[in-house]
């Protein structure tokens, strides 16, 4: 789910529940289950697996799967969804920043409550922003901090011609061949070929603000605008003047 490798095909509610301390047999639904919880404790049971979850954590239970809970006093947010194949496992989280994610899932449940023009629109969008800031939560809790404090530092300085991965590792403190390895793991892609994108992003921006293609170039971290065009052509088979009608 976190990987974005299974698309949402519809939201079918989102709602606010509370429920008092029981014991319960589910069989498999036909939808999927995120839950926050506001309060209380459970033990989840399905085949082998067993889990425990606990005020602030969030439960992913994928469709078509059967499970045994035993709940104490409960109180959650969850939105019943479906998508486009089934996931194997019931996945916990436990993000540190558990008020950002009640703030999140109080959000999309009201989007659904109030079913103003577009809500179904706007509640998957919520839907995947909670998706998104959990995979983003969970990556980065597995990564080194000197790891983290380097992409910081690429995402502060992109614009600077004369920034290297050396320079970057040497502030941060981390050896340029392992940032590279876990950037390329956790990215998908090399740091220059990252650079790169937020550099082309920017001079996007400046030129169709109305910058000229020589000054978007230098201010966005290109030293040769000849060299910029070249790596405009390459990336969107277009030149940067093309760049002028972005957004309009």
């Amino acid at each position: 789910m976190l990987s974005g490798n299974n698309p949402i095909s519809k939201i079918l509610s989102i709602e606010h529940m509370q429920w008092e301390e029981g014991k319960f047999k589910v069989a498999p639904r036909s939808f999927c289950v995120l839950a926050f919880r506001i309060r209380g404790d459970a033990v989840l049971s399905s085949g082998k697996d067993r889990f425990q979850l606990h005020s602030g954590d969030i439960l992913y239970l994928p469709q078509n799967m059967g499970y045994t809970a035993k709940y104490s006093d409960t109180d959650t947010i969850v939105i019943h969804f479906v998508t486009q194949k089934d996931d194997e496992r019931i996945r916990i989280f436990s993000p540190q920043n558990r008020e950002l994610f009640h703030q999140l899932f109080s959000q999309a449940q009201k989007i659904w409550e109030n079913k103003a023009p577009g809500y179904e629109t706007f509640a998957m969008a919520s839907l995947y922003t909670i998706l998104g800031t959990l995979a983003e939560a969970e990556a980065n809790s597995n990564l080194p901090q000197h790891f983290l404090n380097a992409v910081a530092y690429v995402n502060s300085h992109y614009t600077s011609s004369t920034v290297t991965v050396d320079e970057v590792c040497a502030i941060a403190g981390i050896g340029a061949t392992v940032f590279r390895q876990l950037f390329k793991k956790h990215y998908g892609k090399t740091p220059t070929e990252y650079v790169t994108n937020l550099r082309l992003e920017y001079a996007r921006k400046l030129i169709a603000g109305g910058e000229t293609v020589e000054n978007a170039a230098y201010k966005s971290g290109f030293s040769d605008p000849k060299y910029f065009a070249r790596v405009v052509k390459k990336y969107f088979g277009c030149t940067p003047r093309s760049f002028k009608t972005y957004g309009k």
